[in-house]
């Protein structure tokens, strides 16, 4: 499971767009992980405290980056929203993205908070995509 938050860390590390207002996180393909199996959920968390903390905001990037995935992952992939398909899923944690960091970005930066989530859903849901459409077959051989 580290080997997990170590391939999210190094993916937000060496994209020099991981953050910002118009944030394009490559890292993000793993965190649809948890949405196929519950127990990749510590990694994702681990691995996007540990980015993070890296981050030009720090700790707050810590906190509402954190707090975002938990959420999102006590709702569907613990909770209620977890027999939900899996790109039902991945709309909510975009959403939930969008929202949350959207706000964060628009308080720390001032830029306006419709732009801050428009492209925060945007750039989130496509990566979402495309780590479902890498992870899902390799969970169908048995790989994951």
């Amino acid at each position: 499971m580290a080997i997990i938050a170590a391939v999210y860390v190094a993916l937000t590390m060496v994209n020099p767009i991981s953050w910002g207002t118009m944030q394009f996180r490559v890292a993000n393909l793993v965190c649809v992980l948890p949405f196929i199996d519950k127990k990749y959920s510590p990694s994702i968390l681990l691995g996007v405290a540990i980015a993070n903390a890296f981050s030009p905001l720090g700790i707050i990037d810590v906190a509402f980056g954190v707090g975002t995935h938990a959420m999102c992952h006590a709702l569907f992939v613990f909770g209620p929203g977890r027999k939900l398909p899996i790109l039902a899923k991945e709309a909510a944690l975009s959403i939930m993205v969008a929202v949350f960091i959207g706000a964060e970005l628009t308080m720390l930066y001032g830029i306006p908070y419709g732009v801050n989530v428009v492209s925060l859903f945007a750039s989130t849901a496509a990566i979402l995509l495309a780590g479902t459409a890498v992870f899902s077959p390799m969970r169908k051989r048995g790989i994951l």
